[in-house]
């Protein structure tokens, strides 16, 4: 992207962040979300360490993993710690990604879970996830936040506190980030639903599928309203604009 280019898009960003109303949602999106995630991974962990079913056990374990992962992001951000908040994205993200596959087999979920460092490094690792995959995961989005919260690389010095307040872009747009992840994990999260909760499976006692997720319609509430309110922002590329950010 050119010079020109970066500064534009950063100039017309800048002007969708700064909407207080839209920054309020963020924060709750990025309150809220893992919120839900946590209560329903325990509610399914316990259900399945009940009955020891492994797969139930590594859905639920993932689903409680994002939830922290993103409860972990919106406290360091609050404290303005930008660059180790986004460590814990880039592990949400590949939280969100796990919970992809394991939305398409119960296989993948029981395999997880049964996984020892070998296992976790020779098929479960981005990479070979993304070959497994029906659905697209983003691999360039991916590299960009490897850049900025994977392994120390100087491309992350932008998000340092130190710096993250002369950068072309608000230090906002790292709240629009998170809460664009936190929405495809939801998504993932409630795309696998069929497969692990008793409550949408006919026949179960538990049967009832409009009591799962807790806390669904409240989520696709909140989610709908920031849509509509971020629309434009959601159309940046907000990992790319940080690291080439000088």
């Amino acid at each position: 992207m050119s010079d020109n280019a970066k500064e534009r898009l950063a100039k017309a960003l800048n002007l969708v962040l700064a909407d207080d109303e839209s920054q309020a949602l963020r924060e709750r999106v990025a309150r809220d979300v893992p919120s839900a995630l946590s209560s329903n991974g325990l509610r399914l962990l316990i259900h399945h360490e009940l009955d020891s079913n492994a797969a139930g056990v590594g859905f639920a374990t993932a689903t409680l993993m994002a939830g922290e992962l993103g409860e972990g992001a919106q406290r360091l951000f609050v404290a303005g710690l930008w660059y180790p908040g986004a460590a814990l994205v880039r592990q949400l993200i590949e939280c969100g990604y796990l919970l992809t596959l394991m939305s398409e087999s119960r296989d993948e979920a029981d395999a997880w879970m049964r996984s020892g460092h070998d296992e976790i490094v020779s098929r479960f690792m981005v990479r070979h996830m993304r070959k497994r995959a029906v659905q697209n995961f983003r691999a360039t989005e991916y590299e960009k936040h490897c850049d900025l919260g994977g392994h120390p690389n100087p491309a992350g010095r932008t998000l340092l506190r130190s710096r993250a307040d002369h950068q072309l872009v608000s230090s906002r747009c790292h709240w629009l980030d998170l809460a664009q992840h936190l929405a495809d994990t939801w998504t993932a999260f409630v795309a696998a639903l069929p497969l692990y909760d008793p409550r949408m499976q006919p026949g179960d006692p538990l049967f009832g599928p409009h009591r799962s997720p807790e806390s669904g319609d409240s989520i696709d509430h909140l989610l709908a309203a920031w849509r509509r309110a971020d629309h434009a922002g959601l159309t940046a590329s907000v990992p790319e604009l940080a690291s080439e950010a000088t």
